[in-house]
């Protein structure tokens, strides 16, 4: 393919005419717009999807409550038997779920999504990714700002890597980012269930930040911060809760820290490895519609076509022309220079 035919090469004129304006990029950034909806559809069903508790999950609720208030007596003790009127009344009269801080309702759509570490374990997997469609339903800045932060890196990131891979990549982080919730659940014992995009929305900021480190946004409106030192702080402020709270102290802020390091993690080393995932679930497809059809999936020989190894290198190199041509040459990492040179002298060995 000639650089005339690049996608983001052809657009130059609408590119650097006037700008690109955020609905200009939602345009040419399919995958994003979708994701948008399905989150925006899922909340929606979340509020209108509301049941009433049933008398065994009330008294769940009681004997969850009277365990922690047992632990109370037994760390702290009970000089005045406060903690043991409580309960003793609790055991006799159950109270509400509102009266234990609980919502009136529960959400049946956000039952089946959320991630819960037990119930992924007895089969459930798909909550490691619905999870992520999820949000706070009492609290619209939760959804608000995870989709803000999707809307303003998500379209430029889907240019550079395309609309299938850029899909794989969100899922693939909000995959991860479950599995470091499940991980840390499973060491500190606490089952409590995790909604949000947060780990796939880190994700996506610590790849913006690894191709264009000195991008600066305004905190608050206000106040300029390069990209780079914007994650490196969002990756301290997850980790010191965290470590408090592994480390005995049974810290809990109700934030889901280990999702969001997950993410941060994973998108770094999806840009820095230069991971692709689209061609991977790719062949898996091939291979399963194979399998069904009772066909044996026979790898091509090297002259049929282009070897996995050119066309990884020439995926990243649309991904540094796609740089160069928004931010100028010196925005290049040492590592995406060493790559236009490994690419410039493959070009050169092919034609002598």
């Amino acid at each position: 393919m000639g650089l005339d035919n690049r996608d983001y090469l052809r657009d130059e004129s609408r590119r650097y005419g006037g700008g690109v304006s955020g609905g200009s990029m939602m345009q040419d950034s399919p995958m994003v717009k979708r994701i948008l909806i399905i989150t925006i559809v899922v909340f929606l069903l979340q509020m209108f999807s509301g049941r009433e508790w049933t008398a065994s999950e009330v008294a769940e609720l009681n004997e969850k409550y009277i365990a922690k208030l047992q632990e109370q007596v037994d760390t702290v003790g009970d000089p005045d038997s406060k903690f043991q009127q409580k309960i003793d009344r609790l055991e006799t009269n159950p109270v509400s779920p509102e009266m234990l801080g609980m919502p009136k309702l529960k959400s049946a759509v956000q039952e089946w999504l959320q991630l819960e570490t037990p119930k992924v374990f007895s089969g459930q997997i798909w909550r490691l990714i619905t999870c992520a469609f999820c949000h706070d339903r009492f609290s619209v800045w939760h959804i608000l700002m995870n989709m803000l932060f999707l809307f303003w890196f998500g379209p430029r990131l889907e240019s550079m890597y395309g609309s299938r891979e850029f899909l794989i990549f969100y899922l693939t982080a909000a995959l991860a980012a479950s599995v470091g919730y499940v991980c840390i659940d499973l060491a500190s014992g606490d089952p409590t269930p995790m909604i949000g995009a947060s780990g796939a929305i880190m994700a996506i900021l610590a790849l913006f930040a690894y191709h264009f480190p000195t991008h600066v946004i305004y905190v608050m409106f206000i106040i300029p911060v390069e990209m780079r030192w914007l994650v490196l702080l969002y990756a301290l402020l997850d980790l010191h809760p965290l470590l408090l709270g592994l480390s005995g102290e049974g810290f809990s802020d109700g934030v889901a820290h280990s999702a969001h390091l997950a993410g941060l993690a994973f998108g770094y080393f999806y840009g820095r490895r230069q991971w692709r995932v689209y061609p991977f679930v790719e062949r898996v497809e091939i291979w399963w519609k194979a399998r069904r059809r009772g066909f044996k999936v026979v790898r091509p020989s090297v002259s049929a076509g282009p070897s996995a190894k050119s066309q990884k290198l020439a995926e990243e190199m649309d991904a540094i022309l796609l740089k160069i041509s928004q931010q100028g040459e010196a925005s290049l990492t040492n590592a995406e220079r060493k790559t236009l040179e490994k690419a410039s002298r493959e070009l050169r060995n092919r034609r002598s």
